[in-house]
């Protein structure tokens, strides 16, 4: 996977020569940033004023705190909400503009004179088709044309957008204005030439008896002499025939994969003509397509022929478009608004530096989206180490990771070597340049989500190497990647069907749609009885932290002499694999078959067993847990960073309170010390008497446990127990967020919860 663009390293900023703007765009918001210009790239003058242009409106969330803390609740087990997923219009209806926003937004832009299409099914988009000078006067900008170092002819708008006074507040980022990046592909490529010494023992070079798909003799000859694995190899190694013997196969299940370029289907057939399976592969065409097959280097071919090999009965959606321009989002939009597919993988990224902001936030917002729908997205964390923006035309040996991997909302993975089928075989994949190095590290973005935050100490995924440094935070930590990892060395990597030949291809795009495919069989497995695993981070490092064992294999070292990071430049930089989490492999590679049997446990828990029939009765007739009531709830002091929640609580009708959790939305802060926690609380009874209590807390959830029941409370949760982010105060300010999402739960009603909409209060 990997999607670096053409803008790697940027060597001047378009703000530093910026021309007048047009006259008809004098009034209005600037959003988003000007891009920079990519190494060695130069200004040629204006494009054509009769360019046209493909552009999306992104548009912001209602509340984007109350989505960010759903999304993640909701893909969180524990939570009084988890599997409960949302319909894309239930999605629209609850988190997205409301249709006179987005009426508004297509008013400003007709207005100006652009020709604007229908809003996405998730109401998140609005496409635009204009001409570059259209398109100069809408948004007050210039367009320029760009001579990259590489040859490639580009354009790029010299100022940031300028969107009309009446739709800014509801617009995210004007994308499409420039074509500068090109998402790179984490394929390291085929193996070829003289392997390093590291590469002595290779994999096993017969067929492995799996009961599933077994190759033909073209393929594992190509297995055996360039030291790839055939799809029963990589079956056998990572446990899917626990899968298989249950006669799962991926029955029932579409799985999506994001593409930047075309496919040759010759390939594919002759991928399954070889395995004797015959997956359906549907090519949607996202905006004009990806463009004429012209001799690709089979990246897409070999996406596909992992799902088509590993879950041979899954459906295969390939989104394809052309690599430029907000592709990707448009792709996103794509998967989450037609919500047919549960789960998707993509072997592109980008240097994370690279990103420009508002597509790195539309981006981010969609994965929300899906988390919020139950599906899956699965990345490739790149193949460059912790340099990641480091490429033959950019010499930034920095350490940084590959977005959209460093979100908080995707599954990033990472890269193992696999030198035997049988265990152990597990190793770190980091090597020369010529071989690359799975990609990990921390990201300059994102903060640590409570997934990582608050795993299990066992897995020690907060170490000393953790740092808030890089994303800007002065108390925590930042997102760590990879999240898991799979076998993508190139010379111990997989056989394909490409440009109508047979090859080894390796890479992180291998590892990612692998997870896509695990992912598929355990949806499509009876245990799950028709549930779906969905944004699946959550759930893993809870499952690493209970049970690591019986569900990961632990990657602990490089092979032979190979380096124990994961920069595969400098023997110096500091993310070794260890035991448990590391940012060199992630949790490690599955044990698919007990993963998979792991996750379904907790998507869908076993009934519990009957009662004894004594109580049968009784219990047939006992009224069903309903949460307790909430009363009189406010939020109060958010701008002044210290925020104060009070609200009142009562039991059911002859029930009593003594244990109960308040989740808040990441953007105000927990406390973590007992102490600390206790001193912003107070719990009084009807009479008005403080009662006494004890407090725990994990990001995001404060547990509250009355040392004397009582049948009704008022709380009052402030600071230091809380404290708002800035994050949340810019947001509240800009009028991005005007409510915060709440969820109140007691023990005593089963758990479950009674969600709020609360207005922000300064």
């Amino acid at each position: 996977m990997r999607s670096r663009p053409l803008a790697a390293i940027c060597l001047c900023l378009f703000a530093l020569c910026v021309a007048a703007a047009p006259a008809g765009a004098a009034t209005g918001v600037r959003i988003g940033s000007t891009p920079e210009l990519p190494a060695g790239a130069s200004l040629a003058g204006a494009v054509s004023p009769e360019r046209q242009l493909s552009l999306q409106v992104a548009l912001e969330p209602r509340d984007p705190a109350a989505l960010e803390a759903f999304a993640e609740e909701v893909a969180t087990p524990g939570s009084p909400v988890y599997g409960d997923y949302l319909s894309v219009p239930q999605f629209a209806a609850r988190f997205a503009p409301t249709a006179a926003q987005v009426a508004t937004v297509r008013a400003a832009l007709v207005a100006a004179g652009l020709e604007v299409g229908a809003p996405s099914a998730n109401n998140l988009s609005l496409p635009v088709s204009a001409t570059a000078e259209e398109a100069e006067d809408a948004f007050g900008t210039t367009i320029d044309r760009v001579d990259t170092a590489g040859g490639r002819i580009a354009y790029a708008n010299r100022s940031a957008p300028r969107v009309p006074a009446s739709a800014a507040p509801y617009v995210q980022g004007v994308l499409g204005l420039d074509n500068l990046k090109e998402s790179e592909r984490a394929d390291a490529g085929s193996a070829a030439g003289t392997l390093t010494t590291a590469a002595a023992v290779p994999p096993a070079t017969t067929s492995v008896v799996t009961g599933g798909p077994q190759p033909c003799a073209e393929a594992s000859a190509i297995g055996s002499s360039e030291h790839g694995n055939t799809i029963d190899q990589i079956a056998a190694a990572y446990d899917l025939p626990g899968f298989y013997a249950a006669g799962n196969f991926g029955a029932g299940q579409t799985v999506a994969l994001l593409e930047l370029e075309p496919f040759l289907p010759k390939d594919i057939e002759d991928f399954q003509a070889c395995y004797g399976t015959h997956a359906s592969v549907e090519a949607v065409n996202v905006g004009e397509g990806p463009g004429e097959y012209e001799g690709e280097d089979g990246e897409a071919a070999m996406d596909i022929e992992n799902i088509a090999g590993l879950a041979p009965d899954a459906h295969i959606v390939v989104y394809q478009a052309e690599n430029e321009g907000p592709a990707e989002i448009e792709i996103l939009t794509a998967y989450t608004s037609e919500n047919r597919a549960k789960v998707m993988s993509s072997s592109w990224g980008i240097c994370e530096p690279d990103e420009e902001g508002s597509e790195m936030e539309a981006t981010n917002t969609l994965l929300q989206e899906a988390a919020a729908q139950g599906q899956s997205f699965f990345v490739a964390s790149g193949d460059d180490g912790s340099t990641d923006c480091w490429t033959s035309k950019n010499d930034d040996r920095s350490l940084q990771v590959d977005f959209p991997g460093s979100s908080p909302f995707a599954t990033s993975v990472g890269g193992t070597r696999m030198e035997a089928v049988g265990s152990p075989n597990n190793f770190l994949w980091n090597q020369a340049p010529s071989w690359g190095a799975g990609g990990g590290g921390r990201s300059a973005h994102f903060a640590m989500p409570a997934y990582q935050q608050g795993a299990s100490a066992t897995l020690g995924v907060v170490e000393a190497l953790s740092s808030g440094t890089p994303c800007g935070l002065t108390s925590g930590f930042c997102r760590q990647v990879p999240d898991v990892s799979a076998d993508a060395a190139v010379e111990t990597g997989w056989v394909i069907h490409a440009e109508e030949a047979w090859e080894v291809n390796g890479g992180t795009s291998a590892a990612a749609p692998f997870w896509a495919a695990i992912t598929a069989l355990t949806n499509a497995s009876a245990a799950c009885g028709g549930h779906t695993v969905g944004f699946v981070n959550p759930a893993l490092y809870s499952l690493g932290g209970t049970s690591y064992a019986a569900n990961f294999r632990d990657v602990t070292g490089p092979f032979g002499a190979l380096k124990p990071t994961t920069d595969r430049f400098d023997d110096n930089e500091p993310f070794p694999a260890k035991v448990g989490y590391d940012m060199a492999s992630g949790l490690g590679t599955p044990i698919a078959s007990t993963l998979g049997a792991s996750l379904c446990a907790l998507v869908n828990p076993p009934a519990p067993p009957p009662a004894p029939a004594s109580t049968a009765a009784v219990k047939a007739t006992a009224p069903a847990p309903t949460p307790a009531t909430v009363s009189n709830a406010r939020f109060a002091k958010v701008l002044k960073g210290k925020p104060r929640l009070t609200f009142g609580l009562a039991a059911r009708e002859g029930a009593t309170l003594t244990n109960f959790t308040v989740q808040v939305p990441p953007a105000l802060d927990v406390a973590k010390n007992a102490r600390t926690l206790a001193a912003g609380i107070v719990v009084r009874g009807a009479n008005g008497a403080r009662i006494k209590f004890t407090a725990t807390s994990t990001p995001g959830t404060i547990r509250i446990k009355l040392l004397t029941p009582q049948p009704t409370v008022t709380l009052k949760i402030g600071f230091p127990a809380l404290a708002t982010t800035p994050k949340l105060i810019a947001h509240i300010r800009e009028g991005r967020t005007k409510k915060l999402g709440i969820v109140v739960a007691t023990r005593e009603s089963g758990g479950k919860g009674t969600r709020l909409g609360l207005t922000v209060g300064v």
